[in-house]
C-alpha cells in the first residue's frame, strides 16, 4: 500500500512542481513564459490521450510487470527535467511522465482492486485521493522554499527519489496475470488521442490565437483564419469517427478500445 500511495505522490507531485518551476525555466532558458508552460501542457496532453490505451495495454501485458517498467520512464523524466540544457528536454521530459502516468493511473486501480479487498480496498482507494492533497501540499511548501533558495531543478530530485522508492516497493505486488488475447485497437487510440490533442489545444488557445480570424500569435493561419476554432472542428470530427468505429467494432463482435455499451439496471426486488 506504502508504494501504491507513493506512487500517487509521485504523479500529483510533479504536476504540483511544475507551475513552481516556470519562473526558473524562464530565467534558466530565456525563453518566454508561455514557452515554459508548455511542460504543464503536454504532461496533461500525453495523460489523457493515452490513458485508455495504457489501460488496455496494462490488461494485456499484465499490471505487476509493466508497472515497476513505467515508474522507470517516470524516473527518466526527472533525470531530464534535472539535467535539461533547453527547454525543449524539459518538455520532451514532461511529454515522457505524461506517458508513463498514463499507465500507472489506471495500474493504480487495477493493483488495489486485485490486492486489496472489502474495507481495505475502500481504505486503499480512500489513501490515493489523500495522496493528492498530501502532494500538492508538499510540493508548493517544499518545492517553493527550494526554487527560492536553490533552483528549480533540485525540486525533481524529489521525484527522482520517490520513483526510485516506488520501483523497490513495486516487486511486493501481485496481480493476475496479463491476457494476451487482449486486442489494442490502435486506429481508435490514434484517433481519441489526436482528438484530444486537437480540442485542448484549440480551446486553450482561442485568446492568443483568435477565436475567428487569427492574431499575430498565432503559429500560422489557414486563409487568414485562427488555427484555434480549425483545431476543435478537427477535434470534434476526430472525436466522432472515434466513436462511430467503437460501435461498429462492438456491433461486429470485435473487441473496442473502450467498451461504451451499458448494462441494464436490475430492478430492485
Amino acid at each position: 500500500m506504502v508504494g501504491l500511495f507513493l506512487a500517487q505522490v509521485l504523479m500529483s507531485f510533479n504536476v504540483a512542481a511544475l507551475p513552481i518551476s516556470l519562473g526558473g525555466m524562464v530565467e534558466d532558458f530565456g525563453v518566454p513564459p508561455t514557452t515554459a508552460s508548455s511542460t504543464i501542457v503536454v504532461y496533461g496532453l500525453a495523460v489523457a490521450a493515452l490513458v485508455m490505451t495504457g489501460a488496455k495495454l496494462g490488461q494485456r501485458v499484465g499490471w505487476v510487470p509493466i508497472f515497476p517498467v513505467v515508474v522507470v520512464v517516470f524516473a527518466g523524466s526527472s533525470l531530464m527535467m534535472i539535467f535539461s540544457p533547453t527547454v525543449a528536454w524539459a518538455i520532451g521530459g514532461q511529454l515522457l511522465a505524461g506517458a508513463a502516468a498514463a499507465i500507472i493511473v489506471p495500474a493504480l486501480v487495477a493493483l488495489i482492486a486485485q490486492n486489496y479487498a472489502g474495507s481495505q480496498q475502500a481504505t486503499a482507494v480512500g489513501s490515493l485521493g489523500s495522496a493528492r492533497a498530501f502532494s500538492g501540499m508538499s510540493a508548493f511548501l517544499i518545492g517553493g522554499a527550494l526554487g527560492t533558495t536553490v533552483g528549480w531543478r533540485p525540486i525533481f530530485f524529489i521525484t527522482l527519489g520517490l520513483a526510485v522508492v516506488v520501483f523497490v516497493l513495486s516487486f511486493g505486488l501481485r496481480s493476475a496475470a496479463g491476457d494476451r488475447g487482449i486486442k489494442i485497437d490502435t486506429v481508435a487510440s490514434a484517433l481519441i488521442g489526436a482528438s484530444i490533442v486537437s480540442l485542448t489545444l484549440g480551446f486553450n488557445n482561442l485568446n492568443g490565437w483568435g477565436i475567428v480570424r487569427a492574431t499575430e500569435g498565432a503559429p500560422f493561419n489557414i486563409a487568414g483564419l485562427s488555427p484555434a476554432p480549425v483545431l476543435i472542428v478537427l477535434g470534434v470530427v476526430l472525436g466522432q469517427l472515434f466513436f462511430v468505429r467503437t460501435k461498429r467494432r462492438a456491433a461486429a463482435g470485435r473487441v473496442p478500445l473502450v467498451d461504451l455499451s451499458v448494462p441494464p439496471c436490475t430492478p430492485c426486488s
